[in-house]
């Protein structure tokens, strides 16, 4: 398990062996906010002794980058702190806070974090952290550092690379970003993965194009940046939101 770094003042991120995930912390003259909480309360729990090396102050909220369990089982260890989310996140796994639809600034006295949503991914509802001051954006598993990106049931991943260019588009070159698992990437990083996720939209489209079969396309080995076993949701998903595929037509022959 790794130690704190303050990436930006009063800006740290934690990154834990369990599932590799990275949990930050913002603290602010009013309090303190927590950006995701860990897979179990019991890890939770535990987080909330590590906020205790840093600071005092209360954590008065948290953020979930997406609904998925590994960053939102312990929100209801932060008794006190009001729970913020995209809305689609809340609806789609039933989740207890305060959402947004667009654009969210929590006030924390003498800076502010800002949330912001800019279209499907990972999930329908990933949230873009970013806190100002210090140019930090946390990007939940919009990026992933360790691991190629996380396509399941849930993901978009024909318009995932999109979403990562307008996530990009709000940043400066010098901008730090933290993944949702791994270490802290700049927006080079994030910008050859958006080139990487966007070949696989349209590896995914350009067989459909073609008429290929579902069953083929899972199969389908060349073209990708990752390993086609990485890919089948996304194969799955993609085909899902274009239909059906169709074999291409000879144009008729005209008499001779």
């Amino acid at each position: 398990m790794s130690a704190w770094a303050e990436i930006g003042d009063r800006t740290w991120v934690r990154r834990y062996d369990e599932w590799d995930l990275n949990v930050g912390l913002v603290v602010g003259a009013d309090g303190a906010l927590v950006i995701d909480t860990r897979a179990t309360t019991e890890e939770a729990e535990q987080l909330r002794e590590h906020i205790r090396e840093l600071t005092d102050a209360p954590v008065k909220w948290v953020v979930n980058t997406h609904a998925h369990f590994d960053h939102v089982a312990g929100n209801s260890v932060f008794t006190d702190a009001t729970v913020y989310l995209h809305e689609n996140a809340a609806a789609e796994e039933k989740l207890a806070g305060t959402t947004y639809a667009v654009a969210k600034v929590i006030d924390l006295g003498d800076r502010r974090v800002e949330l912001l949503y800019v279209g499907n991914g990972h999930t329908s509802g990933d949230t873009v952290v970013g806190v100002p001051d210090v140019n930090v954006f946390f990007l939940g598993d919009l990026i992933e550092e360790s691991a190629p990106p996380s396509y399941g049931e849930d993901s978009f991943p024909l318009e995932w690379p999109d979403t990562i260019q307008s996530a990009i588009g709000m940043m400066t070159p010098d901008a730090k970003i933290v993944p949702g698992h791994g270490a802290v990437v700049d927006v080079e990083f994030a910008t050859d993965q958006a080139i990487e996720l966007g070949k696989v939209a349209n590896t995914i489209s350009t067989l459909h194009h073609a008429g290929t079969p579902l069953d083929k396309a899972l199969e389908h080995t060349e073209d990708w940046p990752w390993p086609v076993d990485k890919l089948q949701d996304a194969i799955r998903r993609g085909y899902q939101a274009l239909g059906t595929p169709q074999r291409p037509s000879l144009p008729l022959l005209g008499p001779g």
